[in-house]
Parts: C-alpha cells; structure tokens; sequence
C-alpha cells in the first residue's frame, strides 16, 4: 500500500455519531498505524479545510508507521457537502474507505442532541423533521445513500463496512476486519474509554467546540499535540450538563418508518443483518 508522501492509506469517512471517535483511538494504538493529528481534519470540503492547501495535509500524518488514515464523518453527509468522494478519488485513487453503521434512528437522535449541545440547532424536537436540520438529519441516516456515492468513484473491493454495535461489544473483532482489510498484523486491542458522548458534549460550551473547528484555528494545528487535544477537552467538559431535549415514541416511530426503506437496501447491499437494529 503507497501513497505519494505522508498522506492517508485509509479513510474513516463515518458515519456520524457511530462510534466514530472510539474507532479513531483504537486506530491510534495499533504500532503500525499513523492516525492524523487532528481526529477529523475535514480535508476534502471546500467550505472547511480543502483552502488549507495539500501541505497542511500532509502535515497531519507522522513518519515511521507502515500506513497512515484520518477520521472525518463530514464525508459522509454527501447531500451536504458534495464532491467530496471525487476529490478523494482525484488525490488519493488508491485509498481505502472505512463506514461505520449505527442503527438509524440512534444515529439520528444523537446527531440531533449534539448539534443542540453544540449550538447548531434550536429547532425542538417536535419541529425537527419539518426543518433543514431534520432533513439533514435524515439523509445523513440514509447510509445506501451515502455509500452509493463513494461506489460512483471507488471499485466496492476498497470500502469496508463495519458494524457499530460490534465495535461496542467487540472490538477485538472489529480490528480484527480492520486490520485484514489494511494488509496488517493483527494486536491484542487495548482499552479505551467511551469517547464523544453527548454527555460530555452537553458539558462543553458549544462557543469553544465551533471555535476549535474553525479555520483559522486550524491553520496552527501543527503546533497543537494530540495530548494537548485531549487534555483541554477534558478541561471545557467539567461545567455543568445541559438538559437534553425530549424524544416522544410517536416521534421515533415516524424517523423509522422515514429510515425503513433505506435500511432495508443498506441490508442487502452491505451483505450485513445488524440485528440489533430495532428497524
């Protein structure tokens, strides 16, 4: 596996709110895996860091590993940012896809939590499915959608699809697949503690998380250590919890029966059951 310089082998393109975070530390401790300093480096969106130039890029991934990836679930919001899967293609041809599944309507819910913690939505839950955000919402959920769209540029041999709820119960397992399918020894997985919980979001002030992802922070990224991430992370999430909006049954009803379909075809093109998705 070869790419021109330091730039990703492999890319986690989501799905949002599925475990996504968790898989990127795991990532992070196999010996021969360089994970890019900056969990989602959101590269291949023009409105986000594709300006930051090929260069900065690069400077995501260190030397002496054997292959290197990045984490960025904005890649899988195709109907949001689109292009995305071309300009993958255009610059890395060779890379391999990774998409991690989360039953729906969780995904759904947690997206929605955290971009109310975040500040991104006021929209109340009762309005939501009648909002831009609660389309969004919906077709980021829509995973044959998404991976569609990658099928239109890579070949299905290069993308892999993992199971969320495995990688909560086994994830032994889970990078077990991941390393087979990057052509690595497999390790003994190592502990990680529950990442990216709407709890600890709803502890964060939504002013700093949308200030750390924006640009002009980002453009001294290289100066910022993956332990000083975690350690000012640890620092914003102490104040108080917010209260997260409620989710009536009937309003649950109503996502699945919007997902349904598209879960169905996920099934048969995916070759998995994810049996313990209650739709």
């Amino acid at each position: 596996m070869t790419t021109s310089g330091l730039l990703p082998d492999f890319i986690v393109v989501g799905a949002m709110r599925a475990g996504t975070t968790t898989l990127y530390h795991h990532l992070s401790n196999h010996t021969a895996i360089g994970m890019s300093r900056m969990k989602e480096t959101d590269f291949f969106i023009p409105k986000m860091n594709y300006p930051l130039g090929l260069d900065w890029y690069r400077n995501q991934f260190d030397s002496g590993f054997a292959v290197h990836g990045e984490v960025s679930p904005n890649y899988a919001m195709c109907h949001l940012w689109q292009g995305v899967p071309a300009r993958i293609r255009e610059t890395l041809p060779e890379v391999k896809i990774i998409f991690l599944a989360r039953d729906p309507v969780d995904r759904f819910i947690s997206h929605y939590l955290h971009a109310w913690h975040v500040g991104h939505t006021k929209v109340l839950p009762e309005a939501l499915l009648a909002s831009k955000n609660g389309q969004n919402m919906l077709q980021t959920s829509r995973y044959t959608v998404q991976i569609e769209a990658y099928l239109q540029h890579f070949p299905p041999e290069q993308i892999l699809i993992l199971d969320f709820d495995e990688l909560r119960t086994d994830p032994q397992a889970t990078m077990d697949r991941m390393t087979n399918f990057l052509d690595l020894d497999q390790q003994s997985v190592l502990p990680v503690a529950t990442r990216n919980e709407t709890a600890s979001t709803a502890r964060m002030p939504g002013f700093a998380q949308r200030l750390w992802r924006s640009r002009g922070v980002r453009r001294f990224d290289r100066f910022i250590s993956r332990d000083m991430r975690n350690k000012a992370r640890r620092v914003l999430s102490m104040g108080p919890r917010r209260a997260d909006p409620e989710f009536g049954e009937d309003l649950r009803a109503t996502i699945a029966a919007r997902l349904a379909q598209d879960a169905e075809a996920f099934r048969e093109l995916s070759k998995q059951h994810f049996p313990n998705w209650k739709i």
